[in-house]
């Protein structure tokens, strides 16, 4: 592709030759038919340094390369990508292996792959993809342009929305973790409801998202679960809002719109987390969190001699307090 027309496509302004470009990079491993983008100048010695056939960037550098300058050079470099590695299409096609229950419903250009199990009474939208190994249950409902990964399992009567995708492993609309106490046993509650997927969810890989006892677990639209997530039965999670990996969520809880768990946080049962919130990596949250900010009680790695001292202290404080 032309840097000229890479410049068109996203109102650029071209400097210096129109070269060829075949893929992006790094500035540290790009060749001659490499593009790479630079948000900070900081980073000029080591673009200068590059192998790199030419730069998108903010404004004009003293750099001799071709350069295409525009507003945003990291969503340039971002849309690139798309650009310049297209996702595989499929054509509408259905496997001899696949297994289609009863009164399914499928939309045009469909692709369910080998050895994908879709109970009865299930309906899938348009230009929706099913990869191998997949299990649909019964009664669930798929929307347009959603795509299932390998190994995929969804329980019965989940609702997924449009331009979905959920990675190999995941499991959506398991049992609940619910159990009374009777005769000092565990007795299993049996979990009726359902999971609510809404419109351009991302779910990783080996994420769970349980169903609820009676009501429903909602993930709301635009937001994006890393791998290794659990979210439990009855949460409800906002808009845009983004769950880092080995998140977990307890039952019964709210979390708003545009927030953020980063990686390890825990959240206790019946937790409401507010909207535009961010928690810290390793944080527990063991009370409601109301007010936009960011919240953390996570402990860096220090040496271990050090932490041992620490303690010391630690479990010295109620008898300072005491003493006082």
């Amino acid at each position: 592709m032309k840097l000229s027309e890479i410049a068109k496509k996203f109102n650029g302004k071209l400097i210096g030759e129109d070269v060829e470009i075949k893929s992006v990079s790094s500035p540290e491993n790009a060749g001659e038919k490499d593009i790479v983008f630079i948000k900070d100048k900081k980073y000029l010695d080591v673009v200068k340094e590059s192998k790199a056939g030419a730069v998108i960037t903010k404004e004009k550098l003293d750099i001799n390369k071709p350069q295409i300058i525009v507003s945003s050079p990291e969503k340039v470099f971002y849309s690139l990508l798309e650009l310049l590695y297209p996702e595989e299409k499929r054509e509408h096609f259905i496997a001899p292996t696949a297994v289609i229950g009863k009164n399914v419903k499928l939309g045009d250009n469909i692709y369910i792959g080998d050895y994908v199990v879709i109970e009865d009474n299930v309906e899938i939208g348009n230009n929706t993809r099913i990869y191998p190994f997949t299990f649909v249950g019964k009664d669930t409902k798929i929307g347009e342009n959603v795509t299932l990964h390998p190994r995929v399992t969804i329980y019965k009567n989940t609702v997924i929305g449009n331009r979905v995708i959920i990675h190999s492993g995941a499991v959506i609309a398991g049992d609940g973790f619910g159990y009374y106490q009777e005769d000092g046993k565990h007795i299993k509650i049996n979990h009726i409801g359902s999971v609510v997927i809404e419109d351009d969810v991302e779910i990783g890989a080996n994420t769970t998202i349980d169903r609820a006892m009676i009501d429903k677990t909602v993930i709301k639209e635009g937001t994006k679960i890393d791998n290794l997530v659990m979210v439990g039965h009855n949460c409800k999670i906002g808009k845009n809002t983004i769950l880092v990996s080995q998140v977990g969520i307890a039952g019964s809880c709210n979390v708003g719109d545009n927030v953020i768990l980063a990686g390890q946080v825990g959240v206790a049962d019946h937790i409401n987390i507010g909207n535009d919130i961010i928690v810290t990596a390793k944080s527990g949250v063991g009370k409601d969190l109301k007010e936009p900010g960011v919240y953390g009680a996570n402990i860096p790695a220090i040496k271990w001699n050090k932490w041992k001292k620490i303690l010391i202290y630690l479990y010295k404080l109620p008898e300072l307090f005491k003493s006082k």
